[in-house]
Formats: C-alpha cells, sequence, structure tokens
C-alpha cells in the first residue's frame, strides 16, 4: 500500500510548491527504513536525556499538530483510542488506533502513515519531504523541553560543527571581479594567509583554471578538497600588473573567538563565542599581554552567547588556583558534572574585570560566575541572560543534530543561574557616564549589595522572586557600551576601588 501511494503521489498533478518544500521525492520501502531510524534515534534521545522527563505520546503529539505546516489546511484530532487527519475538505485521510503512551515503534509508524496520507491527499503537502517531517516533529517536541533545545537539519547541522570544531579549508572569503577572485578577508596563520596571499589579491586561476565569470559555488568547488593537499594560485597584486604564483595548503579552520590588545596598560580580551580554540587563544593572549606590561585584564563576554562547556571551564580554570568552577545536575547519569579548579594562576593574581550584559550567556556566565564568585574578578555591567542550562549534541542518522537540554548549572555559591543569570558587582544598568561617582555610588551602600547577594544565593525560589532579583540591575544589551570600558578601566587604575568591589560581592559568601 505504501508504494501504491507513493505512485499515486508523485503522478498526481496540481500547483507548484510553497518555496519551504523541495520538490517531492516518493518514499520507497528504504526510505521508510532511513526516516524511522532517524525519528528512532531522536525521540529516543529525547526521551532519555531530556532534564525534565517527557511523555513520549505527548511528543509525537505535538508534532502531530504542527502537520498544518505541510497544508495550513490539514487539521488533526486525537482521543484515548483514535488518531484522526482531516484534509481541506473536512474530510477524513487517516483514521489510525492510538500506540500505548510509551510505544516508540508504534508512534514512529503513525507518523509515518499520517505523513503518507497528508501527501497523499494534500496538492500541497505532497511537495514535503523527510527533512521538513524531522522539522516539524523535532522542532514541536523539543519545544516541549525547554526553549534552548532544537533541531538543525543537515546543512544548518554542518555549519554549526564547522563553527564549534572547525573545516577543512583555505581561510580567505572573497567577491567576485571580472578578472577573477577578490580576496576580502584571511583567517590569521591561515592557508591563503601562510602562502602569502593577501586581502586585495585577484586570484586568476586555481590549479590552472581560469577564474574570470565564476560563479560562488563554482569557487567552492575548486577551493574544496582533502586536508593536506595544496592548490596552485595565480594571483595579481592590487594595482599591479605582474602575475605570481602561490601554493596553499588546505588545513583545518577554526573560527577565530578571540581579539586582546593592550590600552592604557590593560589586557582587553574580547570572547565572542567558545569552540575549540577558544580556551587556547585566551592563554595565549594573556601570556602576551603580561610581557607587554599589562596591569590587569578585562574579559569581555558582553553578546556572548556560549559555546563549548569544556572551554569555558578551562578558561575559569586559569585564573582559579582552587575550588568550584560549576557543579551540572540532570535526570540522565551523564548530565551529572563536578568541576573544579586545578592550581595554577596564569594571571598571576593581577586584578580581573569581566564585562557582562544581557545577552552574556551559558558559558560566558560560567566564567563569569567562577571567577567573581571567588573574588578572583569583579562583574561590570548588567545582569546576564540566565541561560544556565547545558545542551547534549545528538548527532542523528541523516547528519543533522539536536542540541538537547539535559543539565542545569549551579555557580560555585550554590545558586541556579538558569533563569536567574550573574549579579555584576558593578551596576551599569542605564548608565551611559563613565564618571567617578557612578562607581562610588555603586559600592557605597555595601549594606545593600551584600542584601541583594544573599537574596541571589537564596534557592529555591519563584518564578516572581527570579524576576523581582533581575530587576535590581536589568538586563541590557551593550556590547558597544564604551562607559563599560572605562569602568572598567577606572577601577583597574585604582585598586582601592577594585579592592571594594571585591570585599563587597565576597561578604555575602563568607
Amino acid at each position: 500500500m505504501a508504494v501504491c501511494l507513493a505512485i499515486l503521489v508523485a503522478c498526481a498533478g496540481g500547483p507548484e510548491p510553497p518555496a519551504r518544500f523541495s520538490r517531492l521525492k516518493p518514499f520507497a520501502p528504504t526510505d521508510h527504513d532511513a526516516v524511522s531510524a532517524v525519528l528512532r534515534t531522536g525521540f529516543s534521545e529525547i526521551s532519555e536525556k531530556a532534564v525534565i522527563e517527557p511523555r513520549l505520546d505527548e511528543l509525537f503529539l505535538a508534532g502531530y499538530r504542527d502537520f498544518w505546516h505541510f497544508d495550513p489546511a490539514l487539521g488533526f484530532g486525537a482521543d484515548d483510542s483514535r488518531l484522526t487527519l482531516v484534509g481541506a475538505d473536512g474530510k477524513i485521510i487517516a483514521n489510525l488506533d492510538r500506540p500505548d503512551q510509551q510505544n516508540l515503534k508504534g508512534w514512529i509508524d503513525v507518523t509515518i502513515q499520517l505523513f503518507e496520507s497528508a501527501r497523499w491527499s494534500s496538492p500541497v503537502a505532497r511537495y514535503a519531504d523527510a527533512e521538513s517531517l524531522y522539522s516539524v516533529m523535532f522542532d514541536a517536541a523539543l519545544a516541549r523541553v525547554d526553549k534552548y533545545s532544537r533541531y538543525a537539519g543537515r546543512s544548518s547541522a554542518r555549519g554549526n560543527r564547522e563553527s564549534r570544531n572547525g573545516f577543512v579549508g583555505l581561510g580567505f572569503t572573497f567577491d567576485i571581479g571580472s578578472d577573477g577572485i577578490i580576496v576580502r578577508s584571511l583567517t590569521d596563520s591561515g592557508p591563503m594567509a601562510n602562502a602569502g596571499v593577501q586581502v586585495g589579491d585577484t586570484i586568476l586561476a586555481v590549479d590552472g583554471q581560469a577564474t574570470a565569470g565564476v560563479t560562488r559555488n563554482a569557487v567552492q568547488k575548486l577551493m574544496s578538497g582533502p586536508p593536506q593537499t595544496s592548490v596552485r594560485l595565480s594571483l595579481r597584486r592590487a594595482g599591479e600588473s605582474e602575475v605570481a604564483s602561490a601554493d596553499a595548503r588546505r588545513g583545518l579552520i577554526i573560527p577565530k573567538t578571540v581579539k586582546a590588545e593592550l590600552s592604557n596598560g590593560v589586557g582587553r580580551i574580547e570572547i565572542t563565542g567558545f569552540n575549540l580554540r577558544t580556551a587556547s587563544d585566551v592563554g595565549n593572549a594573556v601570556i602576551e599581554l603580561k610581557k607587554e606590561g599589562a596591569r590587569g585584564f578585562i574579559l569581555d563576554v558582553r553578546g556572548d552567547p556560549g559555546g563549548l562547556l569544556d572551554q569555558c571551564v578551562e578558561i575559569a580554570d586559569m585564573f582559579l588556583d582552587s575550588g568550584t568552577i560549576a557543579t551540572l545536575s540532570g535526570r540522565h547519569p551523564g548530565a551529572k558534572q563536578f568541576y573544579e579548579a586545578k592550581r595554577g594562576d596564569i594571571a598571576e593574581g593581577l586584578p580581573i574585570i569581566v564585562l557582562i550584559d544581557g545577552k552574556s550567556a551559558s558559558a560566558a556566565e560560567i566564567v563569569a560566575a567562577a571567577l567573581t564568585d571567588h573574588g578572583r574578578a569583579v562583574a561590570v555591567g548588567t545582569n546576564t541572560l540566565g541561560k544556565g542550562s547545558v545542551q547534549t549534541l545528538i548527532r542523528l542518522p541523516n547528519d543533522g543534530e539536536l542540541a538537547l537540554t539535559w543539565s542545569q548549572t549551579w555557580a560555585p555559591d550554590g545558586y541556579r543561574i538558569h533563569e536567574l543569570g550573574l549579579l555584576p558587582g558593578l551596576c551599569t544598568s542605564g548608565v551611559d557616564d563613565p564618571m567617578d561617582d557612578v562607581i562610588a555610588s555603586s559600592l557605597k551602600d555595601r549594606t545593600m549589595a551584600v542584601s541583594s547577594r544573599d537574596a541571589w544565593r537564596r534557592s529555591p525560589m519563584s518564578a516572581a522572586e527570579r524576576a523581582e532579583l533581575r530587576a535590581l540591575c536589568p538586563a541590557e544589551a551593550r556590547p558597544d557600551r564604551k562607559v563599560d570600558f572605562a569602568i572598567a578601566e577606572r577601577l583597574l587604575s585604582d585598586l582601592t576601588f577594585y579592592a571594594s568591589a571585591v570585599a563587597t560581592s565576597q561578604a555575602a559568601a563568607r
């Protein structure tokens, strides 16, 4: 019957497909196996590892209620024994037995039957493919878990993995010019830069093939290849007529997430994310800035959405001699983790300011909480996002992935970061003037500050209590606010102010 349905759908006429769907690729029996494998892997992982145990039937039912994404005219109904799919004309197009609550195979079989029925009966839904089914089912199911769990299809998942782990390439961006490929940017110490290519060069040929008039897709194919293989480039410098040659060897490219500079004797280190090279880049930056005479450091994690857990733990550990970095708790045994600092402070006790804002999240919050809770740094800025949840990454048989929340993070002082965030030692919400009285007024009422921090460390607390505490220093997005830097530099230039801020933070914890 499934094969007949596929043939009917493939042969039926109808309107052109919606832009969000590719043309129909009818299921053959082997397709059923492939789709079953993806759904089985995804839903079994969600069922086993979600931080709060979900009911399997509710996960699938949430997906069926979103079948209108295939065709807004489709309707779904369910009772204790039957599942019904209704078409555009109000006629029932599927009426199936409802599987037992935790019967994974039964729910997967029903999912495929409902999907095929929708494609067979609807001239719009017939253009939906397996990937659109995964998106509808997983998006709906994960929305019941929490707002941070998500599904990424094959293409998006590949991009996510490249951001985290890197990709094989040549390390450059380009535009298409009349004569060839114009180099617009280069990865520091990347293959192109190491080969002597410069920004503004025009690449006239790749391995002897002219690049005039090529498309962007053609460039990608010309430049791609296995790691450690070379490509021969013919290029011309901007403003010159001579053609030169260069050999670039393809290698692993990991996006850069760390920028560092020395300004007014202070080492500024901006961290925009946490991938495989972040911790090593921060460590190298600290070493170099110390050689240049840095008398203190500003770690800027404003706007940082987070990233790899091991990287933020390693960065916090760089500056701590001992103590807890973070504690993770979850339902699955693998989600329970405890991280403690080892001896050794790469900054050798030099003062540290951490800049935070309402977009600082996850790994960025772990670093800030670890350093401030131990009195190793002072946080300047606003309340953070409060994403104290950790996602485990699950690779699916279709090469997509689930980012599934499976644990929550507790700061060293015992408060849960999730939905609460981090209270800065010096609040700059609504502040645009870096005058000394801003710092002084923030530190003068130490009793109130200590009381606020005592309340922050209270657990558990209701949503209303969390909202009340977050209002003490309202979260703001401040990635370009120079006043935060100015206040941080002022603190580092007057260690009396700095010591007072550290003492205020620590008084409540002791």
